[in-house]
């Protein structure tokens, strides 16, 4: 396949990147399902999948360093879930 100049192989394809979107993607399923069904441990399990990109984000030298703050939102709203779950009984 060709891009502009560039021939893609499988050798020169940048699978690391493709892995870390499938991550985000992921991560969305999870966050959404985990907020619809107030579930502590897709919360978690979405803070985990968007970890390795927010990390990389990190290292930014501008303002999209913040991505950070997503797997920790993320990980506070999983325990709050678990603790309202655990009042109500």
């Amino acid at each position: 396949m060709r891009i502009g100049n560039e021939i893609i192989t499988w050798y020169n394809f940048h699978w690391i990147g493709l892995f870390m979107w499938i991550l985000v993607f992921i991560s969305f399923l999870c966050l959404a399902l985990g907020i619809y069904k107030k579930s502590g441990w897709l919360m978690l399990f979405s803070a985990l999948t968007v970890f390795p990109m927010a990390s990389y984000l990190f290292g930014a030298k501008n303002w999209i360093k913040v991505a950070i703050l997503v797997p920790i939102i993320e990980v506070i709203l999983a325990f709050v879930f678990w603790f309202q779950a655990k009042r109500l009984f």
